[in-house]
């Protein structure tokens, strides 16, 4: 009974961490970015200097590390061997009258490969973002 209990609490300790956001990345205001949807109030505009500091760290992150950080994608695109991007706006645009079009702002495209690992990470216009050395 005792040990039955034990492995349980054992689980549901591994279970509750891993849904979790790793270390690295508790410094970046993950509330006020999920709280943006689509950078329509224009929060997200001002975190990008924030997201840079973490962005080499997110590389290699699982999908779920992605998702608990950042929230849902504004948009997604599913492609050719279970890759994908997410699309994250940084700025209000036409999205934000039109949410089921792709809008001409700039946004972060999040690509995940098959293995739901971030691989790559850029930004529709990156000379527009002001990137850390």
């Amino acid at each position: 009974m005792i040990k039955r209990l034990f492995v349980v609490q054992v689980l549901s300790l591994a279970l509750l961490s891993s849904c979790g956001v790793p270390e690295e990345f508790q410094a970046f205001n993950s509330k006020a970015w999920k709280e943006d949807r689509y950078a329509c109030k224009g929060q997200r505009a001002e975190l990008v200097d924030d997201f840079e500091q973490i962005r080499k760290d997110l590389y290699g992150q699982k999908e779920y590390v992605v998702r608990n950080l950042l929230g849902k994608p504004d948009q997604e695109e599913l492609l050719k061997r279970s890759e994908r991007i997410y699309y994250y706006y940084i700025e209000t645009g036409d999205q934000c009258a039109d949410r089921t079009k792709m809008s001409g702002a700039n946004r972060i495209e999040l690509r995940l490969n098959s293995l739901a690992k971030v691989s790559e990470i850029n930004y529709r216009y990156p000379d527009q973002v002001k990137k850390l050395e």
